[in-house]
């Protein structure tokens, strides 16, 4: 007998959740559902697609902010290399080193070395003049090179960039949505994936298999597919490995 592969939806992260559930959403629309007598189903289960856009959004921008984070720390990071770096040269009994640390914990000084413990905003507007007053003194670049701090320079530059740019996306985000909950949405959309299931399942015992036929074996590719994917998610995590820093399920292929 024809009979669907199932697997637990609520194994799938926040970020892969509405990509699947429309996927089957997009099956099931494909195959005519009127025709095969599966209409309120359909109609029950296509209902949460603005919600489940919701949980995408909300998904991307948390996601963002975790990025955000990680950016943060690497700037700080890097501040606080060049930071230290000038600090400890200027107790050098070499002239020329010592000078190059004065200049460099002069201009430090000036925006303030402090600058890692400001607020978001605070810290990338203070690291975008730190980083133009530096520009404008060639003495200041040749004393950051001489003591081999221009890559962590540079660094810091495209790193403050790029969570300026990243803060501005994820802020934007954030304004085009409400906060949803997001287990609750999947609850309730669970129940209708189960009653799609029943609902297949009756009418194929109703009617008979064989205008079921396409309709199943696309939703058994899908299903199998993710199935696989969390059952080996699932022995990464029982061998210890932090899957959590792992990159979504790609979604598969037409």
């Amino acid at each position: 007998m024809l009979n669907i592969v199932k697997f637990k939806y609520s194994g799938l992260w926040n970020s892969e959740y509405p990509l699947v559930v429309n996927r089957l959403i997009d099956i099931v629309g494909a195959n005519n559902p009127q025709s095969l007598h599966l209409q309120t189903s359909y109609e029950r289960l296509t209902a949460f697609r603005e919600q489940l856009a919701k949980i995408e959004v909300q998904e991307r921008a948390d996601r963002e902010s975790a990025l955000l984070s990680e950016l943060d720390q690497r700037r700080d990071t890097l501040f606080n290399v060049i930071y230290g770096v000038a600090k400890t040269h200027q107790r050098t009994p070499i002239a020329e080193i010592s000078e190059h640390s004065a200049r460099i914990m002069t201009v430090l000084k000036k925006h303030g070395t402090d600058i890692p413990t400001a607020n978001y905003t605070a810290e990338t507007k203070r690291l975008y003049d730190l980083i133009a007053d530096i520009g404008t003194q060639p003495e200041v670049m040749k004393s950051i090179t001489a003591l081999a701090l221009q890559p962590h320079f540079e660094l810091m530059t495209e790193v403050n960039i790029e969570f300026d740019r990243l803060f501005m996306q994820r802020n934007q985000r954030q304004a085009e949505t409400e906060r949803v909950d997001a287990r609750a949405i999947r609850n309730e959309c669970d129940k209708a994936i189960t009653l799609l299931w029943n609902a297949i399942e009756f009418c194929i015992n109703e009617y008979g298999e064989n205008d079921y036929v396409n309709l199943v074996n696309a939703i058994n590719k899908m299903n199998s597919y993710y199935k696989q994917q969390l059952a080996a998610r699932s022995t990464r995590r029982k061998n210890k490995a932090d899957v959590s820093a792992e990159e979504p399920i790609e979604p598969m292929e037409n």
